[in-house]
């Protein structure tokens, strides 16, 4: 094992809502490596939701391309089956080689733009991982956490 990979998804934005009379539960799924993890849902997160939640992936020191592409997908939680609403893939080998990555990763459903997911990554060489994240580029605290304004 090279190392472990903390992955903070934030937040995401203009994604489609297919709801007329409410807001849809987004929830994000993220996978590397053949492993699966995701975010909790918003409940009424709709379009621009925000989850702030850390996912950690361990990395395989094999460098082959499923070890080294994240793949993102957003679903909107459903009584019956969910709703896919984007998805989108990440090369990882930079941020395995800098540490550290803070970007919007655009999302996309048959072809088509269908927003994008924030995304905060860093990565901690094998060992134990640090209790504490690094601070994040967003310089005010609220702006962080906050949904665009509409």
């Amino acid at each position: 094992e090279l190392g472990t990979l903390v992955i903070v998804v934030l937040k995401a934005q203009h994604l489609i809502d297919n709801h007329t009379f409410y807001k849809q539960d987004p929830y994000a799924k993220l996978s590397l490596s053949g492993g699966t993890k995701q975010t909790p849902v918003d409940p009424k997160g709709g379009q621009h939701p925000v989850w702030d939640a850390e996912l950690r992936f361990p990395i395989s020191k094999d460098p082959s391309k499923s070890n080294r592409t994240i793949t993102i997908s957003v679903w909107s939680q459903e009584k019956k089956d969910d709703e896919l609403l984007g998805e989108g893939s990440l090369d990882i080998t930079d941020t395995l080689k800098c540490g550290e990555f803070d970007d919007w990763v655009p999302l996309s459903l048959n072809g088509t733009q269908r927003g994008e997911v924030y995304l905060e990554m860093t990565f901690f060489a094998a060992g134990p991982a640090p209790l504490t994240r690094r601070p994040s580029k967003f310089t005010n605290p609220a702006e962080r956490l906050s949904r665009p304004l509409q």
